[in-house]
């Protein structure tokens, strides 16, 4: 069953076309997914769009739980088309924002699951709730993964990522949100070669926060992902 939360007014975005494949058909950052989601309770994504993304793990993954929000009422009713039928998922039409009030009101259990975060609520022609996600992330769970899109990777100029006025979306701009007492690891892609059908070369980041071990990338990865500074 897909629960609807809509909004009286509307947040507007570009809105994207429907893909099979989420995570811009990367098939690097996919393979990386389809690893993290294994040690996860949770999938929680703010900027579902269309929902590629979203059905991609809801439909790959029907015993994972999904959340998600969108803002802007048209992409949001397309997320519900593209995921309807799909048991496992939550979609609210809601900013990132009012979605961090509503786990905090009504899902508070969710803080001692594992979970693995898509933080794509950023873009242009608006303040990003980007530093407030990782602050709240940080802060409220004891252990999981965020990975951002449109993520600045350093060194790597084929990767694009979003940049609007004085917000870079990359570790300089997140970097004293992280809550100070937690344990985190970084890591970025270091391949240049294009994988995706769809999407040009994206940047992405991750970061592995409150495990007491280093994270073992997949042998089939090791030389496709290296760890920040």
């Amino acid at each position: 069953m897909l629960f609807k939360r809509f909004r009286n007014k509307s947040s507007k975005r570009d809105i994207s076309p429907f893909y099979d494949k989420g995570f811009h058909g990367d098939s690097y950052l996919i393979e990386l997914v389809d690893f993290l989601i294994r040690d996860s309770d949770y999938f929680i994504e703010t900027g579902t769009n269309v929902g590629s993304t979203l059905a991609y793990i809801a439909g790959n993954y029907p015993m994972m739980k999904c959340l998600s929000c969108e803002p802007d009422k048209s992409a949001f009713d397309e997320a519900v088309k593209n995921v309807n039928g799909l048991s496992n998922v939550l979609v609210y039409n809601m900013t990132s924002q009012e979605f961090i009030n509503h786990l905090m009101k009504e899902k508070i259990a969710i803080f001692k699951k594992k979970c693995l975060f898509w933080l794509d609520a950023h873009g242009y022609g608006f303040r990003w709730p980007l530093k407030d996600e990782i602050k709240f992330i940080t802060s409220n769970f004891k252990h999981g993964y965020i990975l951002i899109d449109d993520f600045k990777v350093p060194d790597i100029e084929k990767f694009k990522w979003d940049k609007y006025e004085d917000q870079e979306c990359s570790f300089d701009f997140i970097r004293d949100s992280i809550n100070r007492e937690i344990r985190y690891s970084l890591y970025y892609p270091c391949y240049t070669e294009r994988t995706s059908k769809h999407h040009a070369l994206t940047g992405w980041g991750l970061i592995d926060f409150g495990h007491d071990r280093e994270l073992e990338i997949p042998d089939k990865l090791k030389d496709k992902i290296k760890k920040g500074s």
